[in-house]
């Protein structure tokens, strides 16, 4: 008898262990990524070019600018969690300092992730900077103009704390922007602070949207019909009339090396239709090849050059709208509607 109760007891607590084990395992699965951000260096080159040509208040400005961005806007993906930062050191504009310490900044900022308990520490880098301006003065009339381009190159190397490697895809971004003042009076004219701090906005932008691209690709989160739901919206760099292709990914292993690889398959291709913060809905377009949940959505043509190839435009009647807690799967809302019985 006492078999039987003991045998009973235990098969009681094992169904009613289940639905705790399955929570761990969802909440493992839905943890974010634990991010260091190192301080953000500048190639001792790209100093001594700027000091040479008098900028180098404009790239102090600049590294100033897009060191608080990216840890603003890598904050505001929702993807990664910051570890606390504590103190920093401020980026070497010396090119003799820069040099010498470059490399012990990396294993630093390694280390100090690891023991912040980070899985990734982010090392980004200014690798190129020009700010070049041309004026004209008009002595007639006592007025100038001045034409003023802006170049920023920067990069984020991204280490795995776990095994202290390198991964070989580094985010990069280059971008140019201009400005032009014009009837400006003579010995008053001067480029604008506000350039910089927009160029620095978009760099930190650009690398946060590659960054997340690199480590978390977007995916579906549910298809209803023809209409598919991305994890991914404006804030990722994903536009209205966009066109997106879906991959199935399979990880495979290296028998040689033990190393993971992932398989990507093509399935399928949608058509950005209804765009918002933080998630996408898109169109299928041409076969379904088995987009399903979880198939991972990147990036193919953007909606400009579909149209310069003929596409047409974006419907207008689909505005970009839609609630917070919209998830896009309300029954019998595709094309083939659910049939109650």
């Amino acid at each position: 008898m006492n078999t039987v109760v003991r045998l009973f007891v235990a098969v009681t607590v094992s169904i009613l262990l289940i639905p705790l084990v399955l929570s761990a395992a969802e909440l493992s699965k839905g943890e974010k990524d634990t991010i260091f951000i190192a301080p953000l260096k500048v190639q001792p080159a790209v100093a001594e070019m700027a000091r040479k040509k008098n900028r180098l208040a404009e790239l102090k400005q600049v590294s100033g600018s897009l060191e608080t961005q990216l840890i603003s806007t890598l904050n505001g993906t929702r993807v990664f969690q910051l570890v606390e930062q504590g103190a920093q050191a401020k980026p070497e504009f010396e090119p003799d300092a820069a040099a010498d310490n470059a490399d012990r900044d990396d294993t630093d900022a390694a280390q100090v992730a690891e023991k912040a308990g980070a899985k990734f520490a982010f090392i980004p880098m200014i690798d190129a900077f020009e700010d070049r301006s041309e004026t004209v003065e008009y002595q007639a009339t006592g007025r100038a103009s001045l034409s003023r381009k802006l170049f920023l190159s920067a990069v984020v190397q991204i280490v795995d704390t776990e095994s202290g490697e390198l991964l070989p895809d580094s985010p990069s971004v280059q971008l140019t922007r201009g400005e032009e003042i014009e009837n400006a009076r003579i010995g008053q004219l001067a480029g604008s602070e506000e350039i910089i701090v927009a160029l620095a906005r978009e760099m930190a932008m650009k690398l946060s949207q590659e960054v997340v691209m690199l480590l978390r690709p977007a995916k579906v989160l549910a298809v209803t019909g023809k209409q598919v739901l991305i994890n991914r919206g404006s804030d990722a760099g994903f536009a209205k009339g966009d066109l997106v292709e879906f991959y199935s990914v399979q990880a495979v292993k290296d028998d040689d090396t033990g190393e993971m690889f992932s398989n990507e398959v093509p399935v399928g291709q949608a058509v950005i239709k209804r765009i918002e913060k933080f998630q996408s809905y898109a169109a299928i377009t041409g076969d379904d090849k088995g987009i399903t949940k979880g198939c991972v959505a990147r990036f193919l043509k953007t909606a400009a050059n579909r149209a310069a190839e003929g596409a047409p435009p974006p419907d207008a009647t689909l505005p970009d709208f839609g609630t917070k807690n919209d998830m896009g799967t309300t029954p019998g809302s595709s094309e083939k509607p659910l049939k109650w019985k």
